[in-house]
């Protein structure tokens, strides 16, 4: 599968098993203070689409919460860089974790 680029809404973004607790907050604090609501400049998000067609961060889940919890309905660009052959609509998204 050939990676692309899409939009989407970070609230629906599911963080991996590894960052179960989403952002870490001192992380998401700094890029806060320094590049606050704005994309500018702001490397895509990568993830995978899951086969229940979900999409799994794997780099990028403080951005996409800063974006989330800034700029409520603001789409992010992100970049699918492969499909899981599992289910993870049971993930938690950044909508269920935003602080």
């Amino acid at each position: 599968m050939a990676s692309f680029v899409i939009e989407v809404d970070p609230r629906e973004l599911r963080v991996p098993s590894l960052s179960c607790q989403g952002a870490d907050p001192s992380k998401l604090h700094r890029q806060i203070s320094k590049f606050g609501a704005s994309q500018v400049g702001m490397p895509l998000i990568w993830a995978y689409q899951s086969a229940d067609d979900v999409f799994v961060i794997t780099n990028g889940v403080t951005r996409a919460t800063r974006m989330a919890k800034l700029s409520p309905g603001t789409l992010v660009q992100i970049e699918v860089i492969g499909r899981l052959n599992r289910d993870c609509a049971a993930l938690p998204s950044i909508g269920d974790l935003l602080p």
